[in-house]
């Protein structure tokens, strides 16, 4: 798009050629750690970033193993792709039980946990920008930063119409309100 613009040329008048090049079907995967801003201030940067490090090493492995194409740090945040949502699903599900048997603790008397949201649909992949977009991509990044709570693997209703029914026997429907939108998603909650 940028040599477009660059040409004086609106993109819009070439959205179905963008999206014929740069179009792709995949999953995205948001994760969220919970308490970042609050136990920094209470316990000290270094402290968050060292169990931080740890999750990136957990996730990072999780994500390669379940075909991940692009995993993307920012922050206390994981930006996922994948070319299925059903490995994206299981990547999540298994981050969960993974993070709680490690025993990361945040705090003396909290575990570290984490908040996860996932899209699945037609997004443009963009290298200029650094990321992919469309509804499905802003609707999990409003589930797994604004939504999750710490253990929770929230879906975007096309995830979940889309995943494996084995997959998501154990998730519930639920709605919230984003942006003066209802937003329908699909929540699981880890219970160790």
């Amino acid at each position: 798009m940028a040599k477009l613009i660059a040409a004086g040329i609106d993109p819009v008048s070439r959205e179905e050629e963008i999206w014929q090049r740069y179009g792709e079907t995949v999953a995205v995967l948001i994760l969220d750690s919970s308490g970042f801003s609050r136990v920094s201030e209470s316990h000290g940067i270094v402290h968050f970033l060292a169990r931080l490090m740890r999750i990136r090493e957990t996730a990072t492995s999780i994500f390669e193993s379940h075909h991940s194409k692009n995993i993307h740090f920012e922050a206390d945040n994981v930006f996922a792709v994948f070319p299925s949502v059903n490995d994206a699903i299981a990547s999540a599900l298994e981050i969960q039980e993974q993070i709680y048997a490690a025993e990361i603790m945040l705090t003396d008397t909290e575990r570290y946990q984490v908040g996860i949201g996932i899209g699945y649909g037609q997004m443009l992949y963009s290298e200029t920008l650094e990321g992919y977009f469309a509804e499905e991509m802003n609707a999990a990044s409003k589930l797994g930063e604004d939504t999750a709570n710490g253990g929770e693997t929230l879906l975007t209703e096309a995830a979940y119409k889309s995943a494996e029914s084995s997959l998501v026997s154990r998730f519930t429907r639920r709605t919230v309100e984003v942006g003066g939108m209802n937003l329908n998603y699909y929540e699981h909650q880890f219970n160790p």
